[in-house]
């Protein structure tokens, strides 16, 4: 397929130079070009620079070489582009699952994922599964395979303290002086609004290097939330009110005073709230004991050299039992949790909901990824996925990612899980998978 055009950041030709062009068009990501036919090339320039790309699956583009000058205004003008083995594009006659199947193949081929898996709700309550790459050795990924959601457990802890306010056990201007201890660092009058939309100014432990030492030193040691304050918690980066600082910190707190109001573990409170009423079957809230066999390895690149460690036999009691209890999903309950928290609105009422959605802006530090922060909700920013607007939240835990987002001018809500630490295939598999949905929702209309 020829043409003579360029691309801008919307995708659309910019007609500053002659190329080959190539199948599925292109598109740019924060200031990443990526997404070209059917392979990914990528790389990161905030300020117009000279830059040469390689694809990383050469087996389908026969060592495609793509030379061009990157503009964040004006996207990409492409230079020069070998492409022998293009040829005209044959995705029009696949069906809406096929195309989706292919974009998760291609986003995980495109990087250095090791496996993946998304679930899609369309806005008629169509549902499509689908999963790419291994687990470990020849077992594939499926779609019932547990992963660590990382900090999408911060949704589940905003909506239980928000079904307490509603129930009249709490309010969210309380201060901490009502429900916990005095702690160094921690200003006794913060709220639990400030707790919860990270404006506390509470560091944030996670960022503490003692704690990791301590995590991978002692794997299997059995922590409370409140003896991880007590060890690695620091001075706070600003005054209650007056700024944005993400903190797991906060979390720890917030998780101590379900805790506390409810007499019961966060696993329990997690099952009873939410993993049983909403049939999500394959998600538990893991404390320290053993994971399920099903559960998807996750992947780490333990010693440095540039290449993934399988991470699934090391212990995560220490990690989990230190944040409160550490969630694992699939994509699908995900996908099911944003339809019933956002879309049905199910979970909490309106109301709570809507205070949820109350985004502070900026995200100091976090920018890039969001552009507000509500009540354990982060507004994503839409140049990580084609422009549009989505809320939800990401995760990172060790060995896995993942992210759980609602698109409300599409009603589309999304699941995705991978199995390494830095959540090689996510950011690609969302821009590859809402360029489909969206191409089939407009072209339906």
């Amino acid at each position: 397929m020829k043409s003579n055009t360029g691309w801008d950041s919307d995708g659309n030709g910019d007609n500053s130079s002659g190329f080959t062009g190539l199948p599925g068009g292109g598109r740019y990501l924060n200031g990443d070009f990526i997404d070209i036919c059917s392979f990914g090339i990528w790389w990161s320039s905030s300020e117009t620079s000279a830059i040469d790309a390689w694809g990383y699956n050469i087996s389908k583009l026969n060592s495609t070489v793509l030379r061009g000058y990157f503009d964040k205004t004006i996207g990409l003008s492409v230079r020069s582009i070998n492409c022998p083995s293009c040829t005209d594009d044959t995705t029009s006659a696949l069906t809406l699952s096929e195309k989706l199947q292919e974009a998760l193949d291609v986003s995980l081929e495109s990087g250095l994922g090791v496996g993946v898996s998304a679930t899609v709700i369309m806005p008629d309550g169509e549902t499509w599964i689908g999963v790419s790459g291994v687990s470990h050795g020849t077992t594939s990924i499926t779609p019932d395979m547990p992963f660590a959601a990382g900090s999408i457990a911060k949704m589940f802890t905003a909506a239980t303290i928000l079904l307490l306010a509603e129930e009249g056990q709490l309010t969210l201007e309380d201060s901490l002086y009502e429900w916990l201890a005095t702690y160094q660092y921690i200003d006794s009058t913060i709220t639990i609004r400030q707790l919860l939309n990270h404006t506390s100014g509470l560091y944030n432990f996670v960022d503490n290097d003692d704690f990791w030492t301590s995590i991978f030193s002692e794997p299997s040691m059995v922590w409370t939330p409140e003896e991880i304050i007590l060890a690695f918690n620091r001075e706070s980066v600003f005054s209650k009110g007056t700024d944005w600082h993400y903190s797991q910190t906060g979390y720890n707190l917030l998780r101590m005073i379900i805790e506390m109001i409810s007499k019961s573990d966060i696993a329990t409170v997690n099952a009873e709230r939410f993993w049983t009423p909403l049939s999500l079957t394959n998600t538990f809230t893991l404390m320290g004991e053993s994971l399920p066999t099903n559960t998807a390895h996750g992947w780490w690149d333990l010693d440095g050299n540039g290449t993934y460690d399988n991470f699934f036999f090391w212990p995560r009691t220490a990690f989990a039992s230190g944040i409160g209890g550490e969630v694992f999903t699939t994509a699908e309950d995900l996908a099911r949790w944003a339809q019933a928290l956002f879309k049905n609105c199910t979970v909490i009422s309106q109301a709570s909901l809507d205070q949820m959605l109350t985004f502070h802006s900026p995200c100091t530090g976090e920018e890039y990824l969001s552009t507000g922060y509500g009540l354990g909700v982060g507004k994503f920013n839409p140049d990580l996925i084609n422009g549009l607007e989505a809320y939800g939240h990401s995760g990172n835990a060790p060995g896995y990612a993942a992210a759980s987002l609602y698109l409300p001018n599409y009603d589309i809500c999304i699941g995705i899980v991978d199995n390494t630490e830095e959540g090689e295939s996510i950011g690609v598999s969302i821009t590859r998978l809402l360029n489909v949905i969206t191409s089939h929702l407009e072209e339906k209309h």
